[in-house]
């Protein structure tokens, strides 16, 4: 009984799910190439093993994308073919001209990313033929583009129609992590409680949130909004991250603003501050609830802030340009919050939709801003193609036409996955290729049937998704595909098989020799390079609002892009920590590694926030002094980035903090004390507002940056820097 019960109850894994799913459509596509007879049907089989490499957003949608990467591919290679039929050198040029048109298209719309990834890999598979009439290059370009389309289309089917996954429940589930760890954080913002561990707290969880809002992005744009049942709604999850982002603002400056009310008590000013918190946190839960169980109807309850006008003008200046940035900022809340309420709403009712949000407006700085990885990424790919072409002209190794297919496909996915270092999959190759070249020689040879031959294709192609991961797997896909060439004129050639096996081991040495064009293939290498670069752009930005030198094209120009560079660094600084190699770097855990991306991902948030203040429009007539306090606080703030980017082993934590602390309380003491002026000057709510929210941004920096110095100084940075060999 015992037994049938486990029988009964047993599911198969996620990754047995998907070896099943790879395994079957590589089977099946090899399987009917050679039914009708086509040219090379080992090449359907190859498409399926480089589409499987990403398996993120497996769709018919996605499937169109990769048919249309396939047919583009056939009109790109015909063309450089009748542009440059005898001309070696242009043919090369083109050739690698087209690849690097690929990879920045590749990189640069996600969406389609599997459209250009096809175009690059399918076009060199197509270029390396032996063919030498206008005829037969023809009719080998067609054959390429049919085997490549059949086998995207039978990966695509199967991966559609046997189990599929449509990620709404990652999806759900993230947002739903994503409003409770926001509901987490206003009652944190909402009380008053000031010890070191409340503070912690408050910090932890708007770090939380931070990477909640990154992995939300991510679970929707790398594979969500190309499932069927999310690209319905598409334009209402866009909704909720863009007002989960605008909700994560507002807590920031909340907790900026909090600082200034420390010591007020926060009820007299606003008596229905309870049924306030209350109904937000109602909200959020009802939120939570819909996205679990579906659609109701809504009664949302308006929220009036009463404010006691008699004990607010009691309190100091600088308290009551604490409030009035407050007050804005709880008025912002309760507008966000309905509105996710009611958007979680519209995403569980079917019937309802919305029109495409209009794109945000953004500068013609912002148009043209040059991401540097993007730019590695391309000159590495048009390099290296022109390189593998230069080693065929004028070497010939083992290989000879291959190399300018192998070595550019495996180039294509370390450009999508840099952190992937090739040296390290020599030995692993020298151990996997041997068991498929005997599988070609020793156990093809017996069958005789496609009955015989399809399980074998597919408990190859099973073993390597099942068994393999990271490297290794692009080294079993690569293996079963141009180890085992499956032709209805079946030859087992002993040196061809060789020359393959050689030719890819090549592959692996010289896009690791090359890929120092990307970065370091060294994470940690890669990790303090970037790191610099963040606190580099970070003390630009400083520097260039002081002394108002963002005046003028290209100092906007520059702004823009060092803003680009402190929103994109920390997701790409997070990916080479990831591939770290602990054992040969004990001195730094992944614990402490971790805290410090969080610190990082703190810190640019302050960043922005403080950079939307000092644009806001502030006071005309500032008291002398307060202005001069502040040039100083900002003069620290910079001195601490300068440092950084220098040293990262800066021991700033204790004399930063007792620096910027004083600044801060100074300011409050100037304002208090000339609280005669003040009341004299002609100053506007909003100026009210705008001023304090810039106080407050540096408030925010002030704790960011102290977090991350602490946290810094746990890293053992001298200890990336030595020299490991492997």
């Amino acid at each position: 009984m015992n037994h049938l019960e486990t029988v009964k109850y047993f599911q198969l894994s996620r990754k047995a799910k998907e070896a099943i799913k790879v395994g079957l459509a590589f089977s099946l596509a090899i399987t009917i190439a050679l039914e009708l007879e086509w040219m090379d049907s080992y090449w359907a089989g190859f498409a399926v093993g480089q589409v499987a490499l990403f398996p993120a957003g497996q769709s018919l949608h996605n499937g169109a994308l990769r048919v249309v990467g396939a047919m583009i591919a056939v009109l790109v290679a015909l063309s450089i073919f009748a542009l440059a039929p005898q001309a070696r050198w242009l043919f090369a040029g083109l050739t690698s001209g087209w690849m690097m048109f690929s990879v920045y298209m590749m990189l640069k719309h996600e969406r389609f990313f599997y459209l250009w990834n096809v175009a690059g890999f399918a076009t060199l598979a197509i270029l390396g033929t032996h063919q030498t009439t206008s005829g037969s290059i023809f009719e080998y370009a067609l054959a390429r583009g049919l085997e490549t389309t059949l086998g995207i289309i039978v990966y695509t089917v199967v991966t559609v129609l046997v189990w599929p996954d449509t990620n709404i429940a990652t999806l759900k589930k993230g947002a739903i992590n994503l409003i409770s760890i926001q509901a987490k954080s206003f009652g944190l913002l909402g009380s008053q409680d000031g010890s070191d561990k409340a503070k912690k707290t408050i910090r932890q969880t708007i770090e939380s949130e931070t990477q909640l809002l990154i992995a939300f992005k991510q679970s929707f744009y790398a594979k969500g909004s190309e499932t069927y049942e999310v690209q319905e709604s598409a334009e209402l999850w866009e909704e909720l991250y863009t007002l989960s982002i605008e909700l994560s603002q507002s807590f920031k400056s909340l907790n900026n603003s909090s600082w200034g009310l420390r010591d007020i008590d926060i009820v007299k000013i606003i008596p229905s501050l309870g049924e306030y918190r209350q109904e937000i946190a109602s909200r959020f839960e009802r939120a939570k609830d819909i996205l679990q169980k579906g659609t109701r109807e809504l009664q949302i309850t308006p929220i009036a802030l009463e404010v006691n006008e008699i004990f607010l003008k009691s309190l100091t200046p600088f308290d009551q340009l604490a409030f009035a940035s407050s007050r804005k900022e709880f008025e912002k809340v309760a507008n966000l919050s309905q509105k996710i309420l009611e958007c979680a709403n519209n995403i569980m009712d079917d019937s309802v939709t919305k029109a495409p949000t209009p794109k945000k407006q953004v500068s013609i700085y912002e148009r043209f801003i040059p991401d540097i990885e993007r730019i590695k990424s391309i000159l590495f790919i048009g390099s290296f193609t022109f390189v593998c072409f230069c080693i065929w002209f004028y070497f010939d190794p083992p290989g000879h036409m291959f190399w300018i297919q192998i070595p550019p496909t495996v180039a294509l996915i370390v450009v999508a996955i840099p952190q992937m270092k090739t040296n390290n999959m020599i030995v692993p190759a020298i151990l996997i290729y041997p068991i498929f070249m005997a599988t070609d020689f020793i156990i093809m040879p017996q069958l005789s049937k496609m009955t015989e031959l399809a399980p074998l294709l597919f408990i190859s192609m099973f073993c390597v998704f099942y068994f393999f991961t990271g490297g290794h797997r692009v080294l079993g896909v690569v293996a079963v595909t141009t180890k085992m060439i499956i032709n209805n004129d079946q030859v087992y050639d002993f040196s061809s098989s060789v020359n393959m096996f050689l030719v890819s081991l090549g592959a692996y040495i010289s896009v690791y020799i090359f890929s120092y064009i990307l970065s370091s293939p060294r994470p940690q290498r890669a990790l303090l390079s970037l790191t610099r670069r963040y606190f580099r752009s970070a003390a630009f930005l400083m520097s260039a609002i002081q002394s108002n030198q963002n005046k003028g094209l290209w100092a906007e120009f520059k702004t823009a892009f060092y803003r680009y560079e402190l929103r994109t660094l920390p997701l790409k600084i997070k990916a080479w920590s990831k591939a770290i190699n602990h054992k040969h770097f004990p001195n730094n855990s992944v614990d402490e590694i971790d805290e410090l991306l969080m610190n990082i991902y703190s810190l640019t948030s302050s960043l922005e926030e403080w950079f939307i203040a000092s644009h806001l429009q502030q006071p005309k007539h500032i008291l002398t002094e307060t202005r001069e306090e502040l040039v100083k606080w900002h003069a620290g703030i910079e001195r601490a980035f300068k440092d950084y980017n220098h040293n990262l082993d800066s021991s700033l934590s204790t004399q930063m903090k007792n620096a910027l602390l004083h600044h801060a309380t100074t300011l409050e003491s100037l304002i208090n004390k000339h609280q005669a002026q003040i009341k004299q000057l002609d100053i506007s709510e909003e100026e009210k507002e705008n001023f304090y929210r810039l106080v407050g941004s540096y408030l925010g920096l002030n704790r960011s940056l102290i977090s991350y110095a602490t946290a810094a100084e746990q890293i053992s940075w001298n200890h990336w820097k030595e020299e490991f060999f492997a």
